[in-house]
């Protein structure tokens, strides 16, 4: 078990380790916070270190950490240049960045023994003409023995550069370095000064190859595709079943022959247990208007009564009457009139 575990483990750290040092390509959810930088390389006499075992000299040990930068900066149209300090000499001109070109030019580096380090005169000579926002990233021990002072040369190029960040790959060893490093990166909040073994790691040259290039933002959510409302549903055509319940004139009283046909109506009720229905009660037009009023509410309120005793619950039915302001048939004939005096049978 432990074995397995252990595979797993070196399988997930090469993985990991591939997804760093790859270069990175473009995304869309990447996003520059320069358009422009230039990295710059200190290589006076303090940084080559002459007793040094060569590969130990810190100048080389630079040169190897800008190789590894190279290959963690991903290729978003970036105008980069490299230069050298003590004395200062552009390396490469800018030019669109291509993942290998700072490699390629940090080949050429070559240290300077006996120079002095000019530090300011380097930072004065090296500010940036493009336009656009830039990034100056130095590799630098912090001493300075010659020339200007490089904490007011860096002061002065942000009061004229307000789009300007320097920032610092630290191989300071003593305190005087360490302090003219601490003090450039106090100049601005936007600048990033860290301890050159400090990016010893694959994923820590990748976090610093973001703080001083571009961000990484979530894409927009797609909005959520536009749903048409559901149309509204068409009214339900309530039916209105005529049933043959002829009531004699001037009654209402259910008669036997009447009961197959209200057995009819109570199927009709069983079979549509969800729906509530509406008996309505009609006369002719024989006799006064307000007596037939009264004659089809009785003759509703029969068959209703007739249903309910018969298994119906009350609560479905509505029993009302509409006298003889509803007729169907001509009540100026003796069928007509006897058609007319009804009971129908209709959803609510």
């Amino acid at each position: 078990m432990k074995m397995v575990c252990k595979q797993l483990l070196m399988v997930t750290s090469l993985v990991l380790a591939l997804c760093l040092t790859l270069p990175l390509v473009v995304s869309a959810e990447m996003v520059k916070k320069a358009d422009n930088f230039i990295v710059v390389l200190d290589q006076s006499g303090s940084m080559a270190q002459a007793k040094a075992k060569p590969g130990e000299q810190k100048l080389d040990k630079a040169i190897a950490n800008v190789k590894r930068f190279d290959q963690a900066v991903p290729e978003l149209g970036y105008t980069s240049s490299v230069a050298l300090f003590a004395p200062y000499k552009t390396v490469s001109k800018p030019a669109t960045y291509k993942t290998g070109s700072l490699g390629s030019a940090s080949e050429s580096f070559k240290p300077a023994f006996n120079s002095f380090t000019t530090l300011g005169d380097g930072l004065t000579a090296i500010a940036p003409s493009t336009a656009g926002k830039t990034s100056l990233i130095m590799y630098t021990d912090g001493v300075w023995n010659d020339g200007v002072d490089p904490v007011a040369t860096a002061k002065n190029l942000y009061s004229q550069n307000s789009d300007l960040c320097i920032h610092v790959v630290s191989y300071a060893d003593t305190p005087e370095g360490q302090q003219t490093i601490d003090a450039i990166k106090a100049l601005s909040g936007c600048s990033v000064a860290v301890d050159a073994k400090s990016l010893e790691s694959d994923a820590a040259m990748a976090q610093f190859a973001k703080d001083v290039l571009y961000d990484v933002v979530q894409p927009a959510p797609k909005p959520a595709p536009k749903v048409a409302p559901a149309p509204a549903p068409a009214p339900v055509a309530k039916e209105i079943i005529t049933f043959s319940l002829l009531f004699d004139f001037d009654k209402a009283n259910i008669k036997d022959e009447m009961v197959p046909v209200l057995e009819e109506v109570k199927m009709i009720l069983k079979d549509d247990m969800g729906t509530n229905f509406v008996l309505s009660g009609h006369t002719d037009s024989s006799g006064p208007e307000a007596y037939n009023q009264g004659l089809s509410e009785r003759r509703a309120a029969s068959v209703k009564g007739w249903l309910t005793d018969n298994g119906v619950t009350a609560s479905r039915l509505e029993a009302v009457g509409y006298g003889e302001t509803r007729a169907k048939y001509n009540n100026d004939t003796r069928e007509g009139r006897k058609l007319n005096r009804r009971v129908e049978l209709q959803s609510k």
